[in-house]
């Protein structure tokens, strides 16, 4: 069975203009996630995870996945929007080349477990948050440790890609936990009128 999105409640017509003005609302609004950071090196510590919650959350996977495809493309093509306003392929090679192909795991992830009924309830918001956070760091942990190249050990990978990470995804996760059960709420609340 497949639950509806807040996408799918919201907007009952829905049509290819505003999928695409949304998903292109998406990458704005993850542009201004990746900047909002504690620059460190060589990863820095951003919203964007945040960012996904959201998107998966309102879109669910495939729609999901598009506009993070979207965010990552544009980034790619030369936009600044990954973090530091930086953009271009280099990026994609770089120390957080391995998140940014991680967020599109996870945006599908977290979707694909907002269709199947996850993520109403803060336990299950949590759940969800957590397995989108295993996928990304998965990828992002693998990519960085192949950057570190000579110098990297599992010790001086989680030192960098992981360990700085932990209060700041609390934190997130306080926030969505928050936030996420009202989204609902306010969402079932508009559509029935």
């Amino acid at each position: 069975m497949k639950y509806k999105t807040l996408y799918e409640i919201l907007y009952k017509q829905r049509t290819i203009f505003l999928d695409i003005f949304i998903i292109s609302m998406s990458v704005v609004f993850m542009a201004a996630m990746a900047n909002l950071q504690i620059p460190l090196w060589p990863v820095p510590i951003t919203m964007q995870t945040f960012g996904i919650f959201t998107v998966a959350f309102f879109f669910g996977s495939r729609k999901g996945l598009i506009s993070i495809a979207a965010y990552v493309l544009a980034g790619i093509l030369g936009f600044g929007v990954f973090a530091g306003y930086s953009s271009g392929i280099k990026v994609i090679f770089g120390a957080t080349g391995g998140y940014i192909i991680g967020f599109l795991f996870m945006a599908f992830f977290v979707g694909w477990m907002i269709e199947k009924g996850y993520g109403r309830t803060r336990k299950s918001i949590l759940l969800c948050m957590l397995a989108g956070e295993l996928v990304l760091y998965a990828f992002g942990l693998i990519g960085l440790y192949v950057w570190l190249g000579e110098k990297a050990t599992i010790l001086t990978t989680l030192k960098y890609g992981f360990f700085p990470f932990i209060p700041g995804d609390t934190l997130k996760a306080f926030m969505a936990t928050a936030l996420f059960p009202y989204l609902w709420q306010g969402a079932e609340k508009l559509a029935k009128r």
